[in-house]
């Protein structure tokens, strides 16, 4: 039987789990992050394994770990072994399938990109699926611009500040049809005139907006999404871990995570609506 849960659904770990393997204390990754996850939203707290700010659940299969697996199986008449077995990920499956809330994202494009349009939406509905937090493709669409905008686009001038009133980030983002108040609105361009900027999450007051260069990387566009469901108050901007998605630099190879505190502030964002 095959995983349907948006959380575990990436994971080619857990699917294997789901027939047949067992995932034992000691090991770490990814997978082991996505279970804890979902135990502790399910109300199994583990606050050794969720103390750091940067990777949280700390993906490793401990102690806590372990009991809080047994009190899940013994709850749901699973034989308590304490391992990630089938029945356990089947039954974690279960209880985790669906999305619980929705983030609807309108793309409008003054370029092509580097990384197909197609991978970087999938990568983005990936990395906040593995929360149950759906990525709404809202709508799409190419800015036609005439010459003389052509021209002064080819690099979108001024600094990328949280909120931003004037200048071109924000006669950019005026252009095409508005989104409405709690929607995000995702802008392609060419590029930035700061050197090494491939993404900008700032955007004016009540307009949520994100602007995306190019040559950005396949996780980018999910990355200013973040920052705008974040917030300048969310602390810290930017994490020290290269498995975090909001690290400043990294482009992980696997599918990059959140915190928990990340996702707490990103579920109670006006951006981000319970289902």
């Amino acid at each position: 039987m095959s995983l349907i849960s948006p959380r575990f659904i990436s994971s080619a770990r857990l699917i294997r789990a789901s027939l047949g393997e067992t995932i034992r204390q000691g090991a770490s990754g990814r997978h082991v992050h996505l279970v804890q996850a979902a135990l502790i939203d399910l109300g199994y707290p583990m606050p050794r394994s969720t103390s750091s700010m940067h990777y949280s659940p700390d993906g490793s299969f401990g102690n806590e770990t372990k009991e809080q697996l047994i009190a899940f199986q013994n709850a749901n008449n699973i034989t308590p072994s304490g391992v990630i077995d089938r029945d356990t990920i089947l039954a974690l499956d279960h209880f985790s399938r669906g999305y619980k809330h929705r983030i609807r994202l309108h793309f409008r494009s003054l370029s092509l990109t580097h990384v197909p349009f197609a991978r970087s939406l999938a990568d983005a509905e990936i990395v906040f699926g593995q929360y149950q937090i759906q990525i709404e493709f809202a709508s799409g669409m190419s800015l036609m611009l005439s010459a003389d905008e052509e021209s002064a686009f080819n690099q979108i001038a001024g600094t990328c500040e949280w909120i931003i009133n004037s200048g071109e980030y924000d006669r950019l983002h005026r252009m095409g049809t508005p989104a409405p108040p709690n929607d995000i609105l995702v802008y392609y361009v060419r590029g930035f005139n700061e050197a090494n900027l491939l993404g900008c999450g700032g955007h004016a007051v009540n307009r949520p907006a994100c602007t995306v260069a190019a040559n950005a990387g396949r996780w980018d566009t999910a990355h200013e999404v973040g920052h705008v469901l974040l917030t300048s108050t969310f602390n810290p901007v930017h994490t020290s871990d290269t498995r975090n998605l909001m690290h400043a630099f990294a482009q992980p190879p696997t599918t990059p995570v959140l915190t928990m505190s990340q996702v707490n502030q990103i579920r109670s964002s006006p951006c981000c609506t319970a289902i």
